[in-house]
This record gives structure tokens, sequence and C-alpha cells, in this order.
């Protein structure tokens, strides 16, 4: 075999080596094995050198032994490389793979929403309005702007919820936007909610927007982005402690009704539109109380009046909301019922 002759340092080197170990003994035998399997798995490729020189230092016995070192050394070594490499690969694909099978999985369940509600921010504000969502049965998508979701959230079957990595736009063409009901967005920062606002309403003009205002001036602000309702926490936790004083017992039915386990209930709006069948048909006419439970309370006209407890011959006029109080059994009951008598269809 045809090889280059040795260097002047590996020389030295080798002659080093022969130096510092007593070949007669089998530990300076097997040192010197174990010296040359090392700089050989690494790939420093002394295998010329060895058998030019080391080779001399060693009888039959010893070659023997050498050799069965290197076999056992080297193919231990590169199966552990080979065990590490594979597990480490295996990691990171299956890491990817199910990342990706996981969003594939979320953005497949969004597309089936409609009518749902976008929730920007997960903690704080954001997990009430989530859990009051999730416990009425109301679809609700939820934007992750920073923090995870409270585990208690993420555990909660039906809720999906996105991480603000990328254009707004996207995310909220992912969160189905053009699909969606209403919009919530109580972010603490209110530049960001301001953005949100008028991105979505931009997006959707028809979607309900509500909006967190850290500071009252920024309500109209707010309003002139495209948010229909805009509230300042300090200002509505105040107006409920001085109505927690006044009207103690209006604020505990109101409590118990928003907190109830069993009932579920709550304040719903009904919007006559344009093209409604209802318009100029009176509540009597309509029959929802009988059909299904729910006696209206109010009818907020489009003028700004408010009508109370509307009786039986009040005539429905385009833009009137309806407001009710009705558990989500009730809610089902009244989309049949509109649904199958579409002459008497409220949107």
């Amino acid at each position: 075999k045809n090889v280059e002759s040795p260097t002047a340092a590996q020389l030295s080197e080798i002659t080093d080596i022969e130096m510092q170990l007593d070949e007669s003994t089998f530990a300076g035998e097997l040192l010197l094995s174990g010296y040359m399997t090392a700089i050989t798995i690494t790939t420093v490729g002394f295998d010329d050198v060895i058998r030019e020189y080391a080779y001399d230092f060693m009888d039959e016995k010893w070659r023997r032994a050498y050799n069965i070192w290197v076999t056992v050394f080297v193919l231990i070594a590169y199966m552990a490389i080979l065990y590490v490499n594979a597990n480490f690969v295996a990691y990171l694909v299956g890491t990817r793979l199910a990342e990706n099978m996981k969003r594939r999985l979320l953005l497949r369940n969004i597309s089936r929403l409609k009518d749902h509600y976008i929730v920007c921010g997960c903690t704080g504000a954001g997990s009430v309005v989530i859990s009051e969502f999730l416990r009425t049965g109301i679809p609700v998508v939820g934007i992750d702007v920073g923090n995870e979701p409270p585990f208690n959230l993420r555990k909660r079957n039906g809720f999906l919820y996105l991480t603000r990595d990328r254009s707004d736009d996207v995310l909220f063409e992912e969160a189905g936007i053009s699909r969606a009901r209403g919009l919530v967005s109580v972010l603490q920062d209110d530049s960001d909610n301001l953005f949100l606002t008028l991105t979505a309403h931009l997006l959707n003009s028809d979607l309900k927007i509500v909006s967190r205002a850290a500071g009252e001036e920024n309500e109209e602000k707010l309003a002139l982005a495209g948010a229909d309702v805009s509230f300042t926490p300090s200002i509505a936790v105040g107006k409920k402690l001085v109505a927690g004083i006044l009207n103690k017992g209006t604020m505990d039915f109101m409590e118990k009704m928003i907190d109830s386990v069993d009932q579920n209930c709550r304040i719903e709006e009904y919007t006559i539109s344009t093209d409604s069948p209802s318009i100029g048909k009176t509540l009597g006419e309509i029959n929802i109380g009988r059909m299904t439970g729910i006696s209206v309370f109010a009818v907020m006209k489009q003028n700004g009046s408010i009508e109370y407890n509307p009786g039986a011959d009040y005539i429905l006029e385009q833009a009137d909301v309806l407001l009710a109080i009705e558990t989500p059994e009730q809610l089902q009951l009244l989309t049949r019922l509109l649904q199958r008598r579409k002459n008497r269809k409220l949107q």
C-alpha cells in the first residue's frame, strides 16, 4: 500500500509516546491502543503511522488485542453518535411536524365557526370574557398577544386561540373575522387596542367591536377607529360601586344572573334589520313569549330612546333592538323557531 511518509511532527509525537509508555506491559499497550483509536475515530487518520511504527513495538498477541480494541471501540462510538444524532433529528422534525399538524387542526376548527367572537388578549379581563363566552356556549377565538392563556382556559373544551406571531391582517383572517359577529379588545396598551380596532373594522365593517380604554380621553379615538363600545375600567368599577350601594338588590340580581351555573341567563339583544319581515308586525303577532318563554323587557329605538316593558301591541320598526333575558337553551329554541318560520325572522 502506497502511503505518504510521516512528517517530522508526527514522528516526534510518536517518539514522545514511546518514551512515556512501557510497551512491555499490557497497560502500556492498552493505553497506546486507546490513544490511537481515539485519534482514528476523530478522523485524524494515523493508520499509516501506526502500521509502520507502532506495530514494531507489538508482538502478535498485542496486535490482536489492539485490533479487537479498535474494532469494539469504533463500533460502540459510531453507534452512540448515530443514536444521539437520530434522536436529535427526530426531536426537531417531530416537534415541527406536531406544531404544524396542531396549527392545521386549529385553523380547520376555526374555519367551521360562524357568528363567533374574537377576543384579543387572553389574560386578565380577557380570560374572564372568554370564560363567560364558553360558559354560555358561545363560540370564541382568543388571540394571544405575548403570554399564553391561563391553564384553565387552555384545557377548556371548545377554546381555540391563536398566537400573535404574524401580521394582524393575516391573524384576523385566520381567526375568521369575515364570519365573526364581534370582537373584544382588552389589551393593556391603548395604542394596541386602537390599531387592532381599526384593522378589524377595515376587514369587516359589520363587526361589532368592544374595546378597552386605559383613559377616558381615548374613548372618542376608539369610536372613530370603529369601536361600537369603549369602556374605561376605572370608570366602570366606580359606577358599579355606586350601584352596589344605592341599588344593592339590583346588583345582587345581576351578579347572580351572570354567575349562575345552572341557568346561564344572559341579557341578549336582537336587531331588526332593514329587510326583516318583522317590520310593521307587533310583538303579539310574532308570539316570541309563548313559543320560547322569552320576555322582552325593553326596546331600544334607532333615535336612542328606550321603550320599557313593551306590550303585545308594540309595532316593530327598522333598527329596533329587542332586549330580553334568556338562557342558551331558549336562544337555540328561538333560532329553530325563526329558521322554521322565515316570515317571522328576526335578524
